[in-house]
């Protein structure tokens, strides 16, 4: 019961928390900068605009890159939808000679799925929406978090008993280790897969290769989940404008990068630092997608590794701990001794 009012208060305060949550693992992002910052004599008020401000900079730009490119895609959707409706003809054609399902059957088909899929795009619309007109406000407790973050450490040592505060002291110092080098390592994966995406789609053929392969690589931040998604709305443009032989290559793309992203990138660049096992990630994931939609799928990893350190620094919850966790699991993982760096071997 207790559970089902947990899950319901988030839902319920959804507009709300969520760009406080967005703003919590920003602060811990920008911490190691503010920190240094800081230790160089530079005055809290001051560290926080600079960092904020950069922020906000690379981001707009980025943002602007990217209106520019989905700009570039609307201007050329009439022709897309030209494409779209040869190539559809053309497979009806197909099914109709081979199956033999008349094509008058699989317009009202068509249709029923197009209607389906423009109200999901509506409320997807809808939601994205509502989280832009919140963005404003993620800077502002941004700035706060790291303003506070020393009150913040001593309400939580406050908290505790005096003979738990150890613990507590611990936790502090894990989470602002991990979860900023965890974070800082997404980020650059996700640059990475942005220019070998983009590289991929553009030598294969793909049209709006820069633009497939930047969303391919946001979506990747979304773990095992996200890789899929991303290459499955390039794959299934492809299909419904281009050859069906530049959208197998897009899957052979798909396992290319996903080979390299899981045994190269993601092992030497995140490390260790957040070690949860892929069934209580997925989970996760699609317990996050139900509360808070897509930025609950964005954030709950980082937020779930907080949760990990915090379960295995608690003595009665370190068994909750080993089962978010990785270990035991060992003689059973398949190793690419080739990819190892010399230190792990």
């Amino acid at each position: 019961m207790l559970t089902f009012l947990i899950i319901a208060a988030l839902i319920f305060t959804k507009t709300l928390l969520v760009p406080l949550g967005f703003a919590v693992l920003l602060a811990y992002l920008l911490y190691p900068a503010a920190d240094k910052l800081e230790d160089k004599g530079v005055p809290r008020i001051a560290t926080n605009f600079i960092i904020i401000l950069g922020t906000a900079a690379f981001v707009a730009g980025t943002v602007y890159g990217m209106a520019v490119l989905i700009t570039t895609f609307t201007g050329d959707l009439p022709e897309i939808h030209e494409q779209f409706r040869r190539n559809i003809d053309r497979v009806q054609g197909t099914i109709s000679s081979w199956i033999g399902v008349p094509e008058s059957q699989q317009d009202s088909m068509i249709n029923s799925a197009l209607g389906n899929t423009g109200q999901f795009f509506k409320t997807l619309f809808t939601a994205t929406a509502n989280s832009i007109l919140a963005i404003g406000l993620i800077p502002v407790y941004t700035f706060l978090l790291l303003f506070y973050r020393d009150k913040f450490k001593k309400f939580l040592r406050l908290l505790v008993p005096a003979d738990e505060e150890s613990i507590a002291e611990n936790i502090i110092t894990q989470a602002s280790e991990v979860v900023p080098k965890y974070m800082k390592g997404l980020f650059v994966v996700c640059f990475i897969l942005m220019a070998l995406n983009s590289l991929g789609f553009y030598l294969i053929g793909v049209k709006y290769a820069i633009l497939f392969g930047i969303l391919a690589a946001i979506f990747n931040l979304i773990p095992y989940l996200g890789t899929v998604l991303g290459y499955g709305l390039a794959f299934i443009f492809v299909l419904a404008t281009q050859s069906p032989s530049t959208a197998v290559a897009v899957l052979i793309q798909f396992f290319i990068v996903q080979f390299i992203e899981n045994n190269i990138l993601t092992p030497n660049i995140t490390g260790s630092y957040v070690k949860i096992n892929p069934l209580v990630t997925i989970f996760s994931l699609i317990a996050g997608g139900m509360i808070w939609g897509l930025p609950g799928m964005f954030m709950v990893i980082p937020y779930l590794a907080m949760m990990k350190i915090v379960c295995e620094n608690i003595e009665s919850l370190k068994p909750i701990g080993y089962l978010l966790g990785t270990r035991g699991t060992e003689r059973h993982t398949i190793h690419f001794n080739f990819f190892q760096s010399s230190s792990d071997k």
